[in-house]
């Protein structure tokens, strides 16, 4: 298993679909994904960020995040509101 699938994993698991990152992601604008993003890097400081930099870890989170809009667009994840 790669370093990539590795933080992708940890990251599927951690953020679920009714995440509050996800949905900044989805809805906002151009600042709430860059703060979606900082979100999930936040969540795997601490455990993924010792052996993994942060810069792999903000690239695999802005897949994660690319991938969940995708989903969100073709109708297959609901996305909640925050509040």
């Amino acid at each position: 298993m790669s370093d990539t699938e590795i933080i992708y994993n940890f990251i599927n698991v951690a953020v679920p679909n009714d995440h509050p990152a996800v949905y900044q992601y989805v809805i906002g604008k151009k600042r709430s994904k860059e703060t979606a993003v900082n979100n999930i890097v936040k969540i795997t400081d601490g455990v993924l960020s010792p052996p993994y930099s942060i810069g792999h870890i903000r690239t695999v989170a802005k897949r994660f995040l690319k991938e969940k809009e995708e989903q969100y667009i073709k109708g297959e994840i609901i996305v909640n509101p925050i509040y």
